[in-house]
């Protein structure tokens, strides 16, 4: 399984507090199958905005500590960046760090109130530029949860959608649970990240089961396996498209 949204870096945003407890939650990953983990601290968030420098120099000494360590799990690149007006011009000047510093994927966050044009103005602008940009818990939004349809206009104009694992389980409430079965149902879903913190609990596995009960296990590995595998290193803008307009 792959990982697509992890708090693992030490201390840098609200997740690991330290190097022992990235590795606490590196060993527990693996234990679950997971083989592959994006590193996605905070950005532009208002409270944290990890630099991309940071972030790439971070995962490159959790990497290397793994190794010394004799721990095979692979640890790439990326930052969960909050959604602003500067964002399509941020990207514009190689500022914001794309899922394995690619430039093919972009981990955002919707802001609990937005206007929904405005938004999808933005993702047409950046799969303009060849950026697919993946919403991030997209069913723990108060605005989608209001309105559902709007993740199909999102997909609409080009996004992909990612659940959380904690989420499929249960664990951020029904309402989060019955959206994002209700996504995974619609086939809405590209991939699932832990969204792991402190104080959470690593549900990459649990979630795989409950993936499997909803859409077979077919579907459930393109969810946990095939789709976020495009991201590992960086397809180019032709592949990338075919690739969406498959999935979508």
């Amino acid at each position: 399984m792959i990982d697509t949204h992890a708090h693992i870096l030490p201390g840098m945003d609200d997740g690991a507090n330290n190097a022992a407890q990235s590795v606490e939650f590196i060993q527990t990953a693996d234990a679950q199958g997971v083989k592959t983990i994006f590193a996605t601290p905070h950005a532009c968030d208002g409270v944290f905005n990890c630099k991309k420098t940071d972030i790439l120099q971070k995962c490159s000494q959790l990497q290397t500590q793994l190794r010394d360590q004799g721990i095979s799990t692979q640890v790439l690149p990326g930052a969960e960046i909050r959604i602003n007006h500067d964002i399509v011009t941020d990207f514009d000047k190689g500022s914001l760090l794309t899922m394995n510093d690619g430039n093919k994927f972009l981990l955002v966050e919707l802001p609990i109130i937005f206007i929904s044009k405005a938004i999808s103005m933005m993702f047409r602008q950046l799969r303009e530029r060849g950026v697919t940009p993946i919403i991030a818990h997209a069913e723990r939004n108060p605005m989608i949860l209001n309105n559902p349809g709007l993740v199909a206009d999102f997909v609409y104009n080009g996004a992909a959608i990612q659940v959380t694992a904690s989420s499929l389980t249960g664990e951020f409430g029904k309402q989060a649970m019955k959206a994002a079965q209700t996504m995974v149902s619609l086939d809405q879903v590209f991939c699932i990240g832990s969204d792991i913190h402190p104080g959470r609990k690593y549900r990459m596995a649990h979630a795989a089961n409950r993936l499997i009960k909803l859409v077979g296990r077919t579907r459930a590995g393109q969810i946990l396996f095939e789709n976020p595998s495009v991201m590992l290193e960086g397809a180019d803008e032709n592949s990338n498209r075919i690739y969406m307009e498959k999935v979508y």
